[in-house]
């Protein structure tokens, strides 16, 4: 009678378990960004491009502008230390521009890396848009345990704040086709 029940204990359990474990799914088109708070910057700069009046935590969809990217990385990441250079073009192509500029944001966030880390990666790849550390992966576990790196553009304007527009993993495209996506969220608004 002891085996059965621990049979059935066992079979339990595995049927229980996946849903217990599972992580949220991937962000997709059309979803709503999930909850994330992060630490405002100490850098006033970076506050005030971000549009944050003060410190304490924040919510990314409350930046001011219409769109958000938002880059998931991990300083250990060779796909993400390779792509810093086409990201950091992403963000100042965006500042260039007369028609995305104050309109189009951009993030970091360092999954499983601790402040001095994305400190790091920031100082190391002269990355000039701010970066938000996520050292107990509490964020990459909500975003569903994405592979690095891996961008998410949000609208963060008054229409459809916090609607994921789109998402990609791997490399972020050519700098033409992003600034086109781009363009074209922003013409939908």
């Amino acid at each position: 009678m002891k085996t059965f029940y621990l049979r059935l204990t066992v079979v339990l359990f595995l049927l229980v378990l996946p849903g217990m474990a599972s992580a949220e799914k991937a962000p997709a088109a059309g979803d709503l960004l999930v909850d994330i708070r992060l630490d405002a910057p100490e850098s006033p700069d970076q506050r005030t491009y971000l549009g944050l009046s003060e410190d304490g935590r924040f919510d990314p969809t409350t930046i001011t502008g219409q769109l958000l990217v938002i880059e998931i990385f991990s300083m250990y990441c060779p796909h993400c230390q390779r792509e810093a250079p086409a990201v950091n073009s992403l963000y100042q192509a965006i500042q260039a521009s007369e028609t995305l500029r104050g309109r189009v944001k951009m993030i970091g966030i360092g999954v499983g890396n601790s402040a001095y880390e994305v400190d790091h990666f920031r100082k190391h790849y002269r990355i000039a848009f701010p970066l938000f550390p996520d050292e107990d992966f509490i964020i990459h576990k909500s975003v569903g345990e994405v592979r690095t790196p891996f961008f998410i553009v949000v609208s963060i304007g008054p229409n459809d704040k916090g609607r994921v527009l789109w998402t990609g993993a791997g490399s972020m495209d050519k700098l033409e086709t992003f600034i086109s996506r781009l363009n074209g969220f922003l013409s939908l608004d």
